[in-house]
């Protein structure tokens, strides 16, 4: 029992070292990565990526906003709609957290339009095609993460909108290559499960 459990350890400590070492994390994250087709659009869609119970938004969730208001100052669509709810209880609301941020950078509450119910991609999706299918808005800007963006993309497709990816600029951020390279692993992993959920619940 004692060398199975010192094998175990010991294999798992060289994965580890083939990861941080090599670009194997890199290589299965590139199929989820679509290239950013920075289109006009009707609505520029924020994916939350996270909040504070005190309300202050997640280092994911500021860079989207604010890449999102880039992109409403750049001129691709007049409106942002930001998306995200309580995803745990201990959690604070995305969409609210994300809309204080750019409000206290100066965006204007008239472009800022907020989901507060949706706590997945999935209820991302659905959620946004209640609020701006009424509206008239088909065509639209997506931010999210590249390594969650073909995932993304084709659930909001499912809910009726064409889809213009606009992935964030994640790679600019600083990071120790070796932390970086695990946490890659991690969402490429948690990305390829999901998108196989996805497809058997047929939310893609």
């Amino acid at each position: 029992m004692g060398r199975w459990i010192s094998g175990f350890f010991t294999a798992i400590g060289l994965f580890a070292v083939i990861v941080v070492t090599t670009p194997i994390a890199e290589y299965l994250a590139r199929p989820l990565r679509l290239e950013g087709q920075l289109k006009s659009a009707e609505a520029i869609v924020v994916l939350g990526g996270g909040a504070f119970k005190d309300g202050l938004p997640s280092i994911p969730s500021v860079v989207r906003a604010i890449y999102g208001f880039s992109l409403f100052r750049a001129g691709y669509a007049p409106r942002i709609l930001l998306t995200g709810g309580q995803v745990r209880p201990e959690s604070g609301w995305e969409a609210m957290a994300m809309k204080k941020l750019l409000e206290g950078i100066g965006a204007s509450p008239k472009v800022l339009e907020t989901e507060g119910r949706s706590t997945r991609t999935y209820s991302n999706a659905t959620e946004s095609a209640r609020i701006l299918k009424p509206q008239g808005v088909t065509r639209i800007l997506l931010v999210s993460h590249p390594n969650h963006m073909r995932r993304a993309k084709r659930t909001f497709e499912k809910a009726g909108f064409t889809v213009y990816p606009a992935p964030i600029p994640w790679d600019r951020l600083p990071a120790r290559p070796s932390i970086k390279r695990l946490r890659l692993l991690y969402q490429a992993l948690y990305e390829y499960a999901a998108l196989v959920l996805y497809w058997w619940r047929g939310w893609l």
